[in-house]
C-alpha cells in the first residue's frame, strides 16, 4: 500500500480508534472538519468500564457509578445495582485527545472538511485525493455516508449541561455513585431525562425527545432547582440500521452506520467496536495476502450476520418503549417501584429486564398486560415494526 492507502473521515472516538489500530500496519490519513480534537463535546459519556478494558482504551475518567435508578415524576422507581462501580463517565474530549496521542505515524488533518466521497476520490474544500480505502466515521449526521448507503435512522434530539443543584427531591441521585433516569410522559414524551453526579452538588443534567426539547429541558432544570450553563448535545440515533456497511471501497463505522445502543443512544463503545471489527478484518486479510475488497466483504458479513439483527430487535423494542407507551409506562414503574435489582452487565438491557421480572413476577405480568392493552389501542402501525424486524 502507498502513502495514501487509507483515509478516515471524522476524528471522533470511532475514527480515532480505527486510526490507532490501523496505524500499526498501514498508512492512514484522518480528515476532521473541526480545528481541535474533542471539540465541541456531544454526549454524556457513560460507558462500561469493562468494555473499555476489552478495547484496550484508558481515557481520563470523570467519575464512576454503581447504581442506575429509573423513576417517574411521582417518585415511583426501581434501582439496578451493578455490584461495583462498573459505569464510568469518560471525559469525552479527553478520550479523543487520548486516542489522538496514540496515532503513531498516522496523519491527522484538522480543520479540513470533506465535501464529497465516491469510489475513487475524496474531496475537501481545498484538495482532491485518491485512496485505496475510505472509511466514513462522521457521526450521527450522516451527510456523506447516506448518499452512498441510504437508510433512515430514528432520531431524538438531546440537550444537557453541567450545573449545580442543592435539591433533595426524589429526582436527584441519593449518592455520588447513583445515576437517575427519568421516564415520564409529562416531561419527555418519547425518550427520557438523566441526572448524573459529577462532584459535590455538581451534575450533568439532560433530556432528549423528538420535539420541543429546549422547553422540556428548562422544565427539567426548574424541577431540580438548577440553572443551565454551557449547553451541549445534538442528534441521538435510537434505531434503524443500513442493509450494508460497505459500498465499493468505502466502509462506514460508528453512528454513521447505526452502531449505537437503541435503548440509550450510547455510541462510544459500539462505535469503537465497529472500528475494531474493521481493523481486524483488514489486518487478517493483508497478512494473508488478500485484497482490501476481501477485508470489506468480511466486515460487511460480520455486521450482517452478527450485529444487524440485534440492532434491529433492540431498535424495535426501543421504539415501543420510548415512543408508544403512555399510561402503561407509569403503571409499570408503580408496580415495580421499590425494587433493587442486582445485574452484572451495564450493556445488557434485556438481562436487566428479565432479572426484574423474576424478582416480582406478578407485578411484571400486570405491567406487560397494561403495555399490551395500550398497544392494542394505539393507532401506531405495530405490524410495520414487527414486519421490519422479521425482514
Amino acid at each position: 500500500m502507498g502513502i495514501n492507502s487509507i483515509v478516515i473521515i471524522g476524528a471522533g472516538p470511532s475514527g480515532l480508534y480505527l486510526a490507532r489500530e490501523l496505524s500499526k500496519f498501514v498508512n492512514v490519513v484522518i480528515f476532521e472538519e473541526d480545528r481541535e480534537v474533542g471539540v465541541p463535546p456531544h454526549c454524556t459519556g457513560l460507558v462500561n468500564l469493562d468494555s473499555l478494558r476489552v478495547l484496550g482504551v484508558s481515557p481520563p475518567i470523570i467519575s464512576t457509578y454503581r447504581y442506575v435508578r429509573i423513576v417517574d415524576l411521582e417518585g415511583n422507581g426501581l434501582t439496578f445495582d451493578f455490584g461495583r462501580r462498573v459505569i464510568a463517565m469518560v471525559d469525552r474530549p479527553g478520550l479523543e485527545q487520548y486516542l489522538a496521542n496514540e496515532l503513531g505515524s498516522s496523519s491527522l488533518m484538522l480543520g479540513e472538511r470533506v465535501v464529497h466521497v465516491d469510489s475513487s476520490t475524496v474531496k475537501t474544500k481545498s484538495r482532491q485525493l485518491s485512496y485505496e480505502l475510505t472509511v466514513i466515521a462522521e457521526g450521527a449526521g450522516g451527510e456523506l455516508s447516506r448518499k452512498l448507503i441510504p437508510w433512515t435512522p430514528n432520531y431524538v434530539y438531546g440537550v444537557q449541561t453541567d450545573t449545580r443543584s442543592y435539591s433533595t427531591s426524589n429526582l436527584m441521585p441519593r449518592d455520588d455513585d447513583e445515576i437517575v433516569v427519568v421516564f415520564d410522559k409529562k416531561l419527555s414524551e418519547n425518550y427520557f431525562a438523566w441526572i448524573v453526579p459529577i462532584d459535590h452538588n455538581e451534575f450533568r443534567i439532560g433530556i432528549a425527545d423528538t420535539s420541543n426539547t429546549w422547553v422540556k429541558f428548562t422544565e427539567l432544570l426548574r424541577l431540580v432547582g438548577a440553572e443551565y450553563r454551557k449547553l451541549f448535545g445534538g442528534k441521538i440515533i435510537i434505531g434503524g440500521s443500513p442493509e450494508h456497511v460497505v459500498w465499493r471501497n468505502v466502509a462506514v463505522i460508528g453512528d454513521a452506520a447505526g452502531f449505537v445502543k437503541p435503548m440509550t443512544g450510547g455510541g462510544i463503545i459500539m462505535g469503537m467496536l465497529s472500528a475494531r471489527i474493521l481493523s481486524e478484518s483488514l489486518y487478517e486479510t493483508i497478512k494473508a495476502g488478500l485484497s482490501i475488497g476481501d477485508a470489506l466483504s468480511i466486515y460487511d458479513m460480520v455486521y450482517r450476520k452478527y450485529i444487524r439483527g440485534k440492532l434491529k430487535a433492540l431498535g424495535v423494542a426501543s421504539t415501543i418503549l420510548h415512543m408508544l407507551l403512555n399510561k402503561s409506562l407509569g403503571e409499570s414503574l408503580r408496580l415495580m417501584s421499590g425494587l433493587s435489582i442486582r445485574v452484572d452487565d451495564y450493556d445488557n438491557h434485556v438481562d436487566a429486564i428479565l432479572t426484574a421480572a423474576l424478582r416480582r413476577p406478578w407485578a411484571f405480568i400486570k405491567a406487560v398486560a397494561a403495555i399490551i392493552q395500550e398497544l392494542s389501542e394505539t393507532q401506531y402501525p405495530i405490524h410495520k415494526l414487527l414486519r421490519s424486524l422479521i425482514e
